[in-house]
């Protein structure tokens, strides 16, 4: 089983131990803002591998549901933070299913038939394609997230500064009063 992340198409196959965070010492370093320094864990249970959240601020997500910990199968959506991967069983070798946009899904089903349901795309599929839009659009937050997963220099430099605009807005305004 490997997991294949879907901006840039790198892929890890799943070891048990592996952890996915923003710091050097995990064994999948994912340089991104929604994920939480150790934001997940891999478990081998038997011949299938469990992903186990480490407390991170914005979860893990099993095909759009946020989860605790999940069981992997192969065609998952596994979405860290605001990340999004691919589960592949390296032994079907077979795309996942998803990975086509929900319009083209549409469009590569045959014409309306008298037999077939109008809607022949599954909700999985459906909110698959939801999650692709809404983490590759602009509403992604590019700030600091979560100011507890900053490193403590940059949190007591937040607080400086903080202090100083405030003690700067007392200031001003005790200046403006005396004024009038």
């Amino acid at each position: 089983m490997e997991l294949r992340r879907r901006e840039t198409g790198e892929s890890f196959d799943l070891v048990d131990g592996m952890v996915f965070g923003r710091l050097d010492s995990c064994k999948v370093k994912v340089d991104d803002g929604s994920i939480s320094r150790r934001h997940a864990e891999v478990k081998q249970a038997g011949r299938a591998f469990e992903l186990v959240d480490l407390g991170s601020s914005n979860g893990i997500f099993q095909n759009g549901q946020r989860k605790p910990r999940f069981l992997l199968r192969s065609g998952d959506l596994v979405t860290l933070g605001a990340v999004a991967f691919d589960a592949i069983d390296q032994g079907s070798g077979a795309a996942p299913k998803g990975e086509l946009e929900v319009e083209e899904v549409v469009a590569s089903a045959p014409a309306a038939s008298t037999s077939a349901p109008a809607s022949s795309v599954s909700e999985t599929e459906r909110t698959r394609a939801r999650l692709r839009r809404d983490m590759t659009g602009d509403g992604r937050s590019s700030g600091l997230g979560d100011l507890g997963q900053q490193p403590l220099a940059t949190q007591l430099l937040i607080f400086a500064v903080g202090l100083g605009v405030m003690c700067g807005v007392v200031v001003g305004i005790r200046y403006l009063a005396g004024s009038l």
